[in-house]
């Protein structure tokens, strides 16, 4: 606890040093284990890089910006992107039924391009969910979405966002049909040779010798064969390539719709961007964000299980910026001796949350989502094992009485106050 309070405010003070972040990221290592890469450039520049830990933790080969990444997710970016200059070369629109083009989907005439692109379509979030195919074994990609073609919607066509690895393997096959070439040849020709990604690579088994190596708790993890991922996870980077696509991308080497296209948007403290993650279950975590009203590019590539990977690049994003990270103050209020009957919060965006002690462990219950129990480590402080970055803090009113409770990451807080 006393570490992590430490870096937070060594991350606090504005107008910091470049040598901060440093000594952050170091103090997270020793929570987490850090393994893998980071990277800040602002106007243009790398002002900051540093590595950890090994791309393979048995033979101790170092990290550095030339080590293979798998991109898990944030391969989904460059799948939209190939659509969106395939709407631009004129050869289909976003807004095009997905039957014209494949057949599997003739049952479903309103579903369009625009819809899986925007994760609108109602279709499986990944096969591997229930186990219709497994991640170890190879499966062809016109198999793929014949079998995603046949599983049971989630929703209703354009109803609803539904996040799904589904909607960009039949976008892969999408771009083979239309471009009448091979996903990897589309991208290479049209996306990672103008952009300089010389060492980006598409991922066809279980990766080349060189691709760092995942990892939990310094252990080495089965890889994943990456057909079952085609066009939403099976791409591999470097941070130097990655950097080369974004100066691309400020160049204007793409164009505007088609840049646009695959990526989350949000911001910190008004400073709008977008990104995108990746997180894959043998051992990977990733993070591409973009502010460009203020010319600032965070990367990320982790070969370790890592859930927190937003806490990272937000933490390099305030120091790059200079935010100033203000939690609230408030009287903590402890549990020790106490009891707590199931207990409503509400927060801001109308979301609630239910707290409860049982068998002597303060447990969080979602209204939608599995219990997440915490462990006490301060007066009114709790922490989830499963995610060390995050500190959790009650609060009491004048009188005494629970009023409150908030959730701390390395740079965000969100709080919830008491339903009464």
């Amino acid at each position: 606890m006393k570490v992590l309070l430490f870096m937070l405010l060594g991350l606090a003070v504005a107008g910091g040093a470049w040598s901060q972040p440093y000594e952050a990221l170091e103090h997270v290592d020793r929570i987490v284990d850090l393994s893998g890469i980071v990277m800040v450039a602002d106007t243009g520049e790398v002002v900051y890089q540093k590595s950890f830990g090994f791309a393979d933790h048995q033979s101790k080969k170092a990290i550095d910006e030339h080590t293979l990444f798998p991109l898990a997710s944030l391969t989904k970016p460059f799948t939209a992107m190939a659509i969106g200059l395939l709407q631009e070369q004129g050869r289909l629109d976003l807004d095009d039924p997905i039957a014209e083009y494949l057949v599997q989907f003739a049952s479903n005439p309103t579903l369009t391009i625009r819809h899986l692109v925007e994760h609108r379509s109602g279709l499986i979030r990944d096969l591997t969910d229930q186990r219709v195919i497994s991640p170890y074994e190879l499966i062809e990609l016109e198999d793929l979405v014949d079998a995603i073609a046949k599983a049971p919607m989630r929703s209703k066509a354009g109803s609803t966002y539904q996040y799904s690895n589904a909607n960009y393997q039949v976008l892969a096959r999408l771009v083979e049909e239309v471009a009448d070439q091979s996903y990897e040849s589309y991208l290479k020709e049209y996306i990672l040779q103008p952009a300089g990604m010389a060492a980006t690579c598409v991922l066809e088994d279980f990766g080349p010798p060189e691709l760092a190596k995942g990892h939990a708790h310094g252990n080495l993890l089965a890889g994943y064969h990456f057909s079952h991922a085609y066009g939403s996870g099976n791409l591999a980077s470097t941070v130097s390539d990655l950097y080369a696509f974004a100066k691309a991308q400020k160049d204007g080497v793409f164009g505007v719709p088609s840049k646009l296209l695959g990526w989350m948007h949000g911001s910190l403290q008004g400073r709008a961007y977008r990104e995108h993650t990746g997180h894959l279950g043998s051992g990977y975590a990733t993070c591409l964000r973009f502010f460009e009203d203020e010319d600032l590019v965070v990367i990320v590539l982790l070969n370790t299980q890592f859930p927190d990977v937003l806490e990272l690049v937000d933490a390099l994003s305030a120091e790059a910026l200079r935010l100033s990270i203000n939690h609230t103050d408030g009287r903590e209020w402890d549990l020790v001796g106490s009891s707590l009957d199931r207990t409503v919060f509400q927060g801001g965006d109308g979301d609630s949350l239910a707290l409860q002690m049982k068998n002597g462990i303060l447990m969080v219950q979602p209204m939608q989502g599995r219990p997440v129990y915490l462990k006490r480590v301060g007066e009114g402080v709790y922490r989830d094992l499963e995610h060390p970055l995050f500190t959790h803090h009650l609060f009491a009113d004048e009188s005494g009485s629970l009023s409150a409770y908030e959730i701390r990451g390395l740079v965000r807080s969100t709080r919830y106050e008491r339903v009464f």
